[in-house]
C-alpha cells in the first residue's frame, strides 16, 4: 500500500506528508463507472514533461505510471457533468490500496482539477468518514462527495490542477 499511495502521490502533487482519501474496499463497481473516452493523456500543470495515459480495458482504466509494469485500476463515476469520483486501485497480486479523489473537468479548458484527495490539516471525522493514523475513511460515497462539494463551493483550492493533453 505504501507504493500505491507513493504512486498517488506523485500523481496527485508532492504536497505535504498528509494521507489520502481510502477505502477498504472499491465503493465504485463496474455498474457505477463510466468510460467517456478511450485514452485520457495528461499531465499536472506544474510538471510539464510527465504525461500520464489511462486506457480504458474492460471495466477499468488501466494505467501504468512511468510505463512501469505495475497497473493501477481506474474508474470514474459521474457525479454531474463534469464532475466525477475518480477510484485508483493497486495491482490485484497485492493487497488492495483504494484511494478517491473527485474530479472537476473543463472540457472547453482542457483542464481538471483533483479535490480532496488529501487530507487536510483540519479534518473533522463526520457520518461516513472517519481518521485512522493518517488517513480518511470513506464508509459512504456520498458522504464522501458531499464532503468533497463542500470544500470547492468554500472556495478550497485543488489539490492539484491537470491539463489534459488528449481525449480519444
Amino acid at each position: 500500500m505504501r507504493r500505491i499511495r507513493g504512486i498517488m502521490f506523485a500523481l496527485l502533487a508532492p504536497l505535504a506528508l498528509a494521507g489520502c482519501f481510502t477505502s477498504e474496499t472499491p465503493l465504485i463497481g463496474p455498474d457505477d463507472a463510466v468510460f467517456p473516452f478511450e485514452t485520457i493523456v495528461f499531465r499536472s500543470m506544474d510538471r510539464p514533461d510527465d504525461r500520464q495515459t489511462w486506457t480504458h480495458e474492460g471495466d477499468i482504466y488501466r494505467f501504468a505510471p512511468d510505463g512501469g509494469d505495475e497497473a493501477l485500476s481506474v474508474r470514474l463515476k459521474p457525479v454531474e457533468d463534469d464532475l466525477f469520483v475518480v477510484q485508483m486501485e493497486g495491482p490485484t497480486d497485492k493487497p488492495p490500496a483504494v484511494l478517491y479523489a473527485l474530479l472537476k473537468v473543463d472540457r472547453d479548458a482542457m483542464t481538471a482539477e483533483s479535490h480532496s484527495a488529501i487530507m487536510p490539516d483540519d479534518f473533522e471525522p463526520s457520518p461516513g468518514l472517519s481518521q485512522r493514523k493518517d488517513m480518511v475513511w470513506i464508509d459512504d460515497l456520498d458522504a464522501y462527495v458531499a464532503y468533497a462539494r463542500s470544500r470547492m463551493e468554500a472556495g478550497v483550492p485543488a489539490d492539484v490542477v491537470y491539463k489534459i493533453i488528449s481525449l480519444e
